[in-house]
């Protein structure tokens, strides 16, 4: 009796993938009876893979030759497939390594350069001219800077320097910055001076920057035979809420004052900064806020034989007033910077700047009585010594504090500068920039949209 395979299904598929192989393998060419071989071959393997699925351990059935016999023969030949034996693969286990972490601990002590506040690398000054070397430090460590700490010298050439100062009067917490500012003077013979300085802390560990906390930050200059230079010296005072406060500085021997400034935050009104001695002082009065430090000035210049002197007269305004007065420097002497006074809470001082070679400032008076006012110029008398002023316009939003800064031109150098402000507007600060050849114009605008400021730099050069 004729057997019915169940694999005519089977056979369909290999016949349409033999067709498909065929045709994406054009260049080979089979013969019939090629092909009808291959296809008897690939069905009995498929019975074979079907027998073993069902579980059958007996051997296949030999494979049907489907296509006709060849010519001749009488009857077809049977080709028996080999016996197969399944092979299992071992299962695998994937292992994900993790590598354990050590937190590494920082150190208590270790510092950060930020920035050369004052005189970068390679800055020229004359011989034995005097400067403030300023480094901008951050403090990395986990332990707090307090006034037990010290600015010390490490090697190099010590310029002047001290073994070691006090690096702060407050507090540095881990991960804030601070200003560190050290006097120094340049040798007497032209060259370059390189100095190197740490940090020590109070229980005289010293330290510094670097991936080690161990390098030391420098300063270097270059002091040119002739040269002259305008350097800054600066002091400063806290005043407590509601209360007037003031501060001086001096400028180091050899060098001249020229001009000066202050800085009060955004909370404190100067009504008094002008020329003391060879140096600078700003009485401020403290109106509001948080911010109690007053900044002081001085602008010294040295490298030339100089000297200054200053002069004012007060002019005096009744209650709604306004007014102005000019200070004129003498003949032989160009006028280098200034300041002005004027009675607090009565006088409003909203205009000083270079007229001819003078002061001119312009003020209001805003009290129920009668107050005072005065410019205050600085007079240079030295060799070829020639100023002018450098004005640019700015503007400051409404109920905010802000700045405008103006510049000198290359090869002068600022020394004083004078402002503008707008009505509804307290002058907060006005002092040299210490990053740059920059005059800048602190106010607080007190209205609610912007306003116009002028920043007036005086400069300095010799012909």
């Amino acid at each position: 009796m004729k057997r019915h395979l169940p694999f005519l299904p089977l056979i369909a598929l290999i016949l349409s993938t033999l067709a498909c192989i065929l045709q994406m393998d054009a260049p080979v060419t089979l013969s019939q009876d090629q092909v009808n071989t291959l296809a008897a071959q690939t069905l009995a393997f498929y019975q074979y893979q079907t027998y073993v699925a069902l579980g059958t351990q007996a051997q296949p059935p030999i494979a049907d030759t489907l296509a006709p016999p060849p010519a001749g023969a009488e009857t077809a030949t049977n080709t028996v497939m080999p016996s197969v034996t399944n092979t299992l693969m071992p299962s695998v286990t994937n292992t994900i390594f993790v590598p354990s972490v050590t937190p590494t601990a920082i150190p208590c002590n270790w510092a950060q350069f930020i920035a050369d506040v004052t005189y970068p690398d390679n800055s020229e000054l004359g011989i034995s001219d005097h400067f403030t070397k300023t480094w901008r430090l951050k403090n990395i460590g986990s332990c707090t800077w307090t006034t037990g700490y010290s600015l010390v010298f490490d090697h190099g050439d010590p310029m002047g320097a001290p073994a070691s100062q006090q690096l702060t009067t407050g507090t540095v917490a881990p991960g804030a910055t601070v200003d560190v500012s050290v006097d120094l003077v340049t040798p007497t013979a032209a060259g370059t001076y390189q100095g190197f300085f740490k940090l020590r802390a109070a229980d005289s560990i010293v330290f510094g920057i670097g991936t080690d906390a161990n390098t030391a930050f420098w300063v270097k200059v270059k002091a040119v035979a002739g040269g002259w230079g305008v350097q800054t010296v600066q002091a400063q005072v806290d005043v407590s809420m509601g209360a007037t406060g003031h501060v001086s500085v001096n400028c180091p021997a050899g060098s001249v004052v020229v001009g000066g400034g202050f800085d009060g935050g955004n909370n404190i009104s100067a009504y008094r900064s002008e020329r003391t001695g060879n140096g600078w002082m700003t009485y401020g009065h403290r109106y509001s806020g948080a911010n109690a430090v007053l900044k002081v000035y001085a602008y010294c210049l040295s490298g030339v034989s100089a000297s200054s002197t200053s002069g004012f007269t007060d002019k005096s305004l009744a209650p709604g007033a306004t007014g102005n007065v000019t200070q004129t420097c003498s003949g032989g002497s160009v006028v280098s910077g200034g300041g002005y006074a004027f009675t607090d809470g009565i006088i409003w001082a909203y205009r000083l700047h270079m007229a001819g070679n003078g002061l001119l400032m312009n003020a209001q008076n805003v009290g129920a009585s009668n107050g005072v006012f005065h410019a205050h110029p600085v007079c240079l008398t030295a060799a070829g010594a020639v100023t002018s002023a450098h004005a640019t316009l700015g503007s400051i939003g409404g109920s905010s504090s802000g700045t405008v800064e103006s510049a000198c031109p290359a090869g002068k150098a600022i020394t004083g500068g004078g402002f503008t402000i707008s009505s509804n507007m307290t002058l907060t600060g006005m002092y040299r920039n210490p990053t740059e050849n920059n005059w800048v114009v602190k106010a607080l605008n007190q209205s609610g949209s912007n306003l116009n400021v002028f920043s007036e730099a005086i400069c300095l050069g010799f012909s």
